[in-house]
């Protein structure tokens, strides 16, 4: 992937919008534009980042994404790319799957939105999905139903704790009974987590059954300082699903 253009060193910047929603009424989300956007007339990798049952929007900047981004970006560690920060809302937290869930929001609002209105790359191998807690349940939700939508997922501290999903959505079921191809996988948790027990279970059952993923045990809790420890963590790896990746496409925003 191309890096930052020679000789930029000014930060990126995030911007908060809204779109309407068939679903969700208001759909509230913030966008991560990376240091020099659009100088050089390509397009980015997106990444889409969901917030936790408690959060809004707002959380993913709090914890200092854009920051973190902007440093590894600078220092040639990263590719730049957009990264798409959304709200959850009642939706997120009163549905559990499947049409006309928070779903449809992600993937038939705003996704869409994104991509017609800056310079996302927007294809498969262009996005990326990921999210803390109740969100680290729904980018595996949506990811593991729609495998060829994103080149990866990420579930960090993912609370798989919804007694109301049933098997067809559900990501402790479908990351197992889903052909999932080529679709990259992370899972990452707190030893101390109070909801590590059944994203550990489906951590040892695809490994079981053979389930391609990275799976990544450190010392912490369910909270803010976590998530904010592991941003740099986070981004890398995101960043590495486009390693290799030189046919960008231009910008036609």
């Amino acid at each position: 992937m191309p890096t930052a253009e020679p000789g930029c060193t000014q930060p990126g910047f995030v911007k908060q919008a809204s779109l309407p929603s068939q679903w969700a009424g208001t759909l509230a989300y913030r966008i991560y534009y990376p240091p020099c956007y659009g100088e050089d007339g390509r397009s980015y990798p997106t990444l889409y980042l969901l917030p936790g049952n408690i959060h809004t929007d707002s959380i993913w900047d709090d914890l200092g994404i854009d920051e973190t981004a902007d440093t590894l970006i600078l220092s040639g560690s990263i590719s730049p790319l957009l990264i798409v920060m959304a709200d959850g809302g009642w939706l997120a937290q009163n549905s559990s799957g499947g049409p006309g869930s928070y779903e449809s929001a992600i993937l038939n609002e705003l996704i869409p939105h994104v991509e017609a209105t800056t310079c996302a790359w927007g294809t498969p191998q262009g996005r990326a999905i990921g999210g803390l807690s109740r969100g680290g349940y729904w980018a595996l939700e949506i990811a593991f139903r729609y495998p060829t939508n994103f080149a990866g997922v990420g579930g960090h501290s993912a609370a798989l704790l919804d007694t109301y999903a049933w098997p067809a959505v559900n990501p402790r079921y479908t990351g197992l009974s889903q052909d999932l191809g080529n679709l990259r996988i992370y899972l990452d948790i707190g030893r101390s987590d109070y909801v590590i027990a059944p994203l550990q279970e489906l951590h040892e059952e695809m490994e079981t059954q053979q389930v391609a993923h990275t799976w990544v045990l450190n010392e912490g809790s369910h909270e803010e300082a976590y998530w904010a420890s592991h941003l740099a963590d986070y981004l890398q790896w995101y960043d590495s699903l486009w390693d290799g990746e030189t046919a960008v496409p231009p910008c036609t925003q």
